[in-house]
């Protein structure tokens, strides 16, 4: 078992939570069919949703409109659509529990929510050559 820091994006929350091992919980707490890693230095990797900015605002069963949610990092560009789930990596590139608290993921947290399709940030991919 890990220690880890989940961004509820939905909900707005960021709480500690435990991933146990192999990557099944990963998928339960984002609550995706995909993921991907963020780098944010220091040993700090933030798993998100690999189709997060693919998807739309939904409408349940019972009526309810669910709108797009999603959170920015401090210090990182792009907007990250869906939960976040903050674990952290050894000198082996092993997943390890998450080496910064909920109160520090929280000050660098701001929630994003967004109703219209048009106004959320577009997906986008960059190839940057090595020039040998």
């Amino acid at each position: 078992m890990s220690k880890a820091i989940l961004i509820d994006a939905v909900n707005k929350t960021v709480t500690e939570v435990e991933k146990g091992e192999g990557i099944d919980d990963i998928y339960k707490h984002l609550g995706c069919s995909a993921f991907d890693v963020v780098g944010l230095g220091g040993g700090v990797d933030c798993f998100v949703d690999d189709e997060g900015l693919l998807k739309e605002g939904y409408v349940d069963e019972d009526g309810i409109k669910h709108n797009m949610n999603g959170f920015r990092l401090r210090g990182y560009d792009q907007v990250l659509m869906g939960n976040g789930l903050i674990l952290g990596h050894n000198g082996e590139g092993e997943t390890i529990d998450a080496p910064v608290s909920v109160d520090q993921v929280q000050e660098v947290v701001t929630f994003v929510e967004y109703d219209d399709p048009k106004d959320k940030p577009q997906p986008f991919m960059q190839v940057v050559p090595w020039n040998f």
